[in-house]
């Protein structure tokens, strides 16, 4: 929620990168700064939560979306969630998956290929359920869960999918899916 990573550079504020400049000098990419201000409460808080495929096509809650992202656009696809990234597990630039059926509709629509889970196994202190993009990260290889994400009820139908696209699923602990966020690799 507080950076957008497209792999090449990170977009944040420039007030968290000031609170965090030491570790962001450490990272070796492109660090692009933000004077727009994210607040606390939905919808000012997903200035940075949207996805951008490498052939430059943005999902997203546009009206909420940092204009230094949709500037980074060639197509910008207006979707109902305002919480994209959150709810997107990109298995591949190509796939997704996702709990959000708009957001589902809107990835096959433009030519993804994509899988609807369930949202009610994933943990997320404070709210009823969490979010897949929250609760896995991918590796290389490897799609890295927060959890146990056999204890998903759609696990059979994740492996498959996964495995589709000639990855291995990793579960991290044995606890229940936990969405921490998501994770960001450099």
């Amino acid at each position: 929620m507080l950076i957008f990573y497209d792999g090449k550079s990170i977009v944040t504020s420039r007030e968290y990168y000031s609170e965090n400049r030491e570790l962001f000098d450490l990272l070796g990419v492109k660090i692009v700064l933000s004077d727009e201000l994210i607040e606390k409460e939905y919808p000012n808080d997903i200035l940075f939560n949207a996805v951008l495929t490498k052939d430059g096509v943005l999902f997203s809650k546009n009206k909420h979306t940092s204009k230094l992202i949709k500037s980074m656009a060639k197509l910008e696809i207006n979707v109902n969630q305002g919480y994209t990234a959150c709810s997107t597990c990109r298995v591949s630039d190509k796939a997704f998956m996702t709990a959000d059926s708009g957001l589902y509709n809107a990835y096959m629509s433009n030519g993804i290929d994509c899988i609807l889970v369930s949202k009610d196994d994933i943990y997320l202190p404070g709210y009823d359920c969490g979010f897949i993009g929250g609760a896995s990260v991918v590796l290389d290889d490897k799609v890295c869960f927060f959890g146990d994400v056999k204890k998903h009820r759609d696990y059979e139908k994740m492996l498959e999918f996964v495995r589709k696209y000639d990855k291995d699923v990793i579960s991290l602990s044995d606890e229940k899916l936990t969405d921490i966020g998501g994770a960001v690799v450099v």
